[in-house]
C-alpha cells in the first residue's frame, strides 16, 4: 500500500491536485548523529511529463500535503513520487477523471 493518498479534479483541462505523503519527516539530531529521516525529493508527472519537481528537507512537517494545479485531459494518467534520505522511495499513479 503506498503512503500517498491523492485526489484530482479536473475542470475545463485544469487539474487540481492534493497529495497526502505520510512521512515521519524527522529532523537530524545533532547530539546523538541521528541522521534523521526525511524527505529530499517530489515529483509529480501528468501524462508522462514532469509538471512539479520539489526538493524538501526536514523543515517540512510530518505527513505533508502538497496542492498544485496543471494543464490536463481526462484519461491522462497522474503519477506523484518521492525520495527520502534513507534512499526509501514510494509512487501514486490514479488517472484523472
Amino acid at each position: 500500500m503506498s503512503s500517498i493518498r491523492a485526489r484530482a479534479t479536473l475542470t475545463d483541462g485544469i487539474a487540481q491536485v492534493r497529495a497526502l505523503i505520510s512521512h515521519p519527516m524527522e529532523a537530524p539530531d545533532e547530539e546523538s548523529g541521528q541522521p534523521g529521516h526525511f524527505i529530499e525529493e517530489v515529483t509529480a508527472e501528468i501524462g508522462g511529463e514532469t509538471i512539479l519537481h520539489a526538493h524538501w528537507g526536514p523543515s517540512i512537517s510530518p505527513n505533508p500535503l502538497i496542492e498544485f494545479s496543471a494543464e490536463a485531459e481526462a484519461g491522462e494518467n497522474l503519477r506523484i513520487s518521492y525520495t527520502d534520505n534513507q534512499g526509501e522511495t514510494d509512487s501514486y499513479e490514479m488517472e484523472i477523471s
